[in-house]
């Protein structure tokens, strides 16, 4: 070997040893023709591939709730349809059809009125069928609606009437309060006298100022000595009961009629206590007066309780089932 071959010999060691250590994919396994046994590479099973996770999919926050007073808005309100939906809202529609008068509008308000008078004629026919042949609601029971009938009704009423005043009339007496130059008092006075002679009132007639009344028609009258002040007679003529105990009663201050005059007597007596209810019941132009449903419900003898059937504390309201169930028990009771 030459010089020139040794320096060139020499020169490519040094260069491989300052190379640096570059090592090959760790693989300690033999070469290929070293693992024959392996056979071919399409035998080989491909090495399983790792799952990768899958993410987790992100919830989706709802929308926020709307505010209260929204809530509110779409939760409460009338049933559509309902007494009280049409109360609120037939109004609206009125005055839209009023300040924009199209066709649209007009139907819109001519239907809702339709339905209104349909619903009515619905609850018009309940109401019919309701009380026919009930004893307590059908008033056919307390007064004959046949004209033969009801004039039977009327004479009986009548007599009793003329029966009762007579029995006023032994149990209390009538003061007649006038003024002087009265021309009210004029005309009732006769009127006063009709009842003296037709019934036996005893009549007190009380003058104003001591002045006989004209033609003398009550003689034995007396002088205000400050009690129409203390009855309170601001209108003359005034009419009073009087009772023997000195309890007075007023029947009315004016003219009246003498069909007024009487009735108004069997009033003031009755509120008196100066003749009974059913003596009173006697002259009222009804067949039966025996089945008044205020009296019966607000009776408070007997098991039925409305106590105990009540469910709305604020308005005390009773559903209607439960309601009618209470008045049959009130009705047995009766």
């Amino acid at each position: 070997m030459n010089n020139k071959t040794l320096k060139k010999a020499t020169l490519a060691l040094a260069l491989i040893a300052s190379m640096p250590n570059i090592s090959v994919a760790e693989d300690s396994r033999p070469g290929f023709y070293d693992r024959k046994a392996e056979g071919w590479f399409f035998y080989e099973v491909e090495p399983e591939e790792k799952e990768v996770p899958k993410p987790k999919p992100v919830a989706v926050q709802p929308p926020p709730p709307p505010p209260e007073q929204e809530q509110m808005a779409q939760s409460e309100g009338p049933e559509y349809f309902s007494a009280s939906w049409f109360r609120e809202n037939l109004p609206k529609y009125k005055d839209a059809w009023w300040d924009n008068p199209t066709i649209e509008n007009a139907k819109a308000f001519a239907y809702m009125q339709r339905f209104a008078m349909d619903r009515s004629e619905q609850a018009q026919d309940a109401y019919e069928l309701a009380i026919l042949g009930d004893p307590y609601l059908d008033e056919v029971s307390r007064r004959p609606y046949a004209t033969f009938a009801s004039q039977q009704v009327d004479s009986k009423a009548g007599k009793e009437r003329q029966t009762l005043l007579g029995t006023v009339a032994s149990r209390v007496g009538l003061f007649f309060f006038y003024q002087p130059n009265c021309e009210m008092c004029e005309i009732q006075a006769p009127i006063v006298k009709m009842l003296e002679q037709g019934y036996g009132f005893t009549v007190v007639a009380v003058s104003s100022d001591g002045t006989p009344f004209p033609g003398n028609i009550f003689p034995e009258f007396k002088v205000d000595n400050g009690h129409a002040e203390q009855l309170g007679v601001v209108t003359y003529p005034a009419l009073f009961l009087a009772s023997p105990d000195g309890s007075f009663a007023p029947v009315g201050q004016g003219v009246m009629s003498l069909p007024d005059t009487a009735n108004r007597i069997l009033v003031t007596a009755r509120r008196a206590g100066w003749i009974s209810d059913d003596e009173f019941n006697k002259t009222r132009a009804l067949v039966n007066t025996d089945n008044n449903i205020a009296e019966i419900l607000t009776d408070k003898t007997g098991e039925a309780s409305l106590e105990e059937i009540m469910t709305d504390d604020k308005g005390n309201y009773i559903p209607p089932e439960q309601l009618m169930d209470f008045i049959r028990e009130k009705i047995k009771e009766k």
